[in-house]
């Protein structure tokens, strides 16, 4: 049996036949997209609720024997969307069980138990099935490809790839809540080409600055570190001081104050604090006794204000060793120190 490429990140307890039988996978001779109703509700009605049959258990054993099958060379791989998947082999099923849903979005329920499988309990790569990454045109490795810009919306790719273009640095357009499967094959093209993912990753990233945005970040963030790429820094693009405090009075909008956000939105004001951005206090207003968090939208900066600040930031980096990069890292760190102290001061 096959195991994944990023070893270290293993869970350390439980064995990969553990893993697995906690989960509720196990081999079954009998295809099971193709069973009967009293066949699948007698095989996975264990745990059920709300339908006959337990649906996750039920989804994961469908994506477990479609693997099983292409390792063992019964079948190619797919070559297809996860999408496609659904079509092919999951809804049918469910179909057929009684469990297809009418509300629910049972197809973010596969694409959530696929990553449950690929990142929490780790025993399967999306390449074992081989999975089509519909974000394929949206992500480009450059020559340069520790130098990573990233935005949160599509609608910023014709700018990253103008960057890509000037630069020859990686892009990625993460189109909302980045994508597990885009990160692995990301990845996977910068490990074939020979690059070290030990050496220094900068970061890059063109997210709205508020609690939502900085979770898609950190969230992009982690999947690069699951697959291997540790040593990284971060440089948000868009924040406060890309803006004078007239234009902020202008572009700023209120952030949702839900309860399920409060917690959140403590955590990002925390965090944006600790970039000491001169404007922050332009970000906030206290009304009837209440602090009002504000953000920015992405768009609010124009693409002549990123290049500039892209320029300043970023295109030092290309090219250098690292121990140029090093050295560079830490005349940024004296001269933010500096700054911090007069911003105190002041």
């Amino acid at each position: 049996m096959r195991y994944l490429k990023n070893r270290n990140n293993m869970p350390k307890k439980d064995s990969f036949r553990d893993r697995l039988r906690k989960a509720g996978i196990r081999h079954y001779d009998e295809l099971i997209h193709d069973r009967s109703k009293e066949w699948l509700i007698k095989n996975f009605k264990q745990g059920a609720t709300d339908y006959p049959v337990n649906v996750a258990r039920l989804m994961r054993n469908i994506v477990w024997q479609t693997r099983e099958r292409i390792e063992k060379g019964e079948k190619p791989p797919l070559k297809e969307l996860i999408r496609t998947f659904w079509y092919m082999y999951i809804k049918p099923t469910l179909s057929r069980a009684g469990a297809l849903a009418i509300k629910a979005d049972q197809y973010a329920q596969l694409i959530d138990n696929i990553v449950y499988m690929v990142k929490d309990i780790q025993v399967m790569r999306y390449e074992d099935i081989g999975f089509r990454d519909e974000g394929q045109a949206h992500r480009e490795v450059g020559a340069n490809a520790n130098i990573i810009l990233f935005s949160e919306k599509l609608g910023h790719q014709n700018f990253l790839s103008d960057i890509r273009d000037k630069y020859k640095v990686s892009i990625l357009a993460l189109g909302g809540q980045p994508s597990v499967l885009t990160s692995e094959y990301f990845v996977d093209i910068i490990r074939k080409r020979d690059i070290s993912l030990q050496r220094s990753f900068y970061l890059f990233s063109i997210v709205d600055y508020d609690t939502s945005g900085w979770i898609i970040r950190d969230a992009f963030i982690d999947n690069l570190r699951f697959y291997g790429i540790t040593h990284t820094r971060v440089v948000d693009l868009i924040h406060p001081d890309m803006l004078t405090p007239e234009e902020i009075e202008l572009a700023r909008y209120k952030i949702p104050d839900t309860e399920a956000m409060k917690v959140k939105n403590k955590t990002w004001i925390k965090e944006a604090y600790k970039r000491n951005y001169k404007n922050q206090q332009y970000m906030e207003e206290t009304k009837k006794g209440e602090r009002v968090l504000y953000g920015l939208e992405a768009e609010s900066i124009s693409a002549k204000r990123l290049t500039d600040e892209i320029e300043r930031v970023m295109v030092p980096l290309i090219g250098k060793s690292e121990d140029l990069l090093k050295i560079y890292e830490l005349q940024q760190l004296d001269t933010a120190i500096k700054a911090l102290i007069i911003h105190k001061l002041t």
